[in-house]
């Protein structure tokens, strides 16, 4: 009994230093939250989610955070993520950490089927108690410098001592703002104790320390381009391989007509 009431704790432990949160403030009606808070969904469940309701390739995941009824079409989304805090609020969905969201994935996709002006990125960072007294303004003019074309506007707060309540009022009152002007538009916030710098320090540890092999990067639609490459060059290919045949083979006195209506007649006496 004792051992699994020790178990118990280190995993709360370990679930409580990794702990993240998302939470949707508006949006259209079609797109809403998962409300299961038991299954431990991660971080990278909100990311490849996030990327299908998008219209980009994202990796298989069992766990549904995001759902849309209308999967044909494409929302515009502001995204908030705050790194260095594990949640806003208890009215969201908690999401274990696992580092596995980064915007750079997101860029990478964009950019390969030529679409970077859909993505607009900012970034807040909250360093010093000036820095957090002046966050209202500085979202302010933030969201007022974001591309409105853009149908991803994504804003990064990076906390590294933020009191909770403060910063939450500031947000709130900023997507508030944002609800009001922009009814359909999804707007989120994510929160994730592992920030960005810390996240890429880490990878770059692994990197170095192990024995990694990088694979070539992409397009989203190379698999397409292939098949229609090879398949195409292969129809040509045996084309070309039964016209050379038929021409070797050819007997030009009895297999065309040419030279059946063009041979001299024998005369007869």
């Amino acid at each position: 009994m004792n051992f699994l009431l020790i178990i118990t704790l280190i995993s709360s432990v370990i679930y409580s230093s990794q702990a993240g949160q998302c939470q949707v403030y508006s949006g259209p009606n079609y797109v809403s939250l998962a409300t299961d808070k038991t299954d431990g969904k991660t971080v990278s469940d909100f990311k490849n989610n996030l990327l299908t309701l998008l219209g980009l390739s994202a990796d298989k995941t069992d766990k549904a955070v995001l759902y849309s009824t209308n999967p044909l079409t494409i929302p515009s989304i502001w995204l908030f993520h705050i790194e260095g805090v594990d949640k806003l609020s208890d009215n969201g969905l908690p999401l274990v950490d696992d580092g596995g969201f980064g915007i750079d994935s997101f860029q990478s996709k964009l950019s390969n089927i030529h679409k970077n002006d859909v993505l607009s990125i900012a970034t807040i960072v909250l360093a010093s108690d000036s820095d957090m007294d002046n966050l209202g303004q500085s979202l302010q003019n933030q969201i007022s410098q974001m591309n409105s074309q853009a149908t991803i506007k994504y804003i990064v707060i990076v906390c590294e001592s933020c009191p909770t309540d403060k910063l939450q009022n500031l947000l709130k009152s900023a997507l508030d703002k944002i609800a009001a002007s922009e009814p359909q538009t999804l707007v989120m916030t994510l929160t994730t104790t592992e920030t960005a710098r810390v996240g890429r320090a880490k990878r770059a540890e692994q990197q170095t320390t192990g024995n990694v092999t990088i694979a070539t990067m992409y397009s989203d639609e190379y698999p397409t381009m292939f098949n229609l490459f090879f398949w195409t060059s292969l129809a040509f290919a045996l084309i070309l391989i039964s016209i050379v045949y038929v021409f070797l083979t050819l007997d030009p006195g009895s297999d065309t007509i040419i030279y059946r209506m063009t041979a001299p007649r024998l005369k007869v006496d």
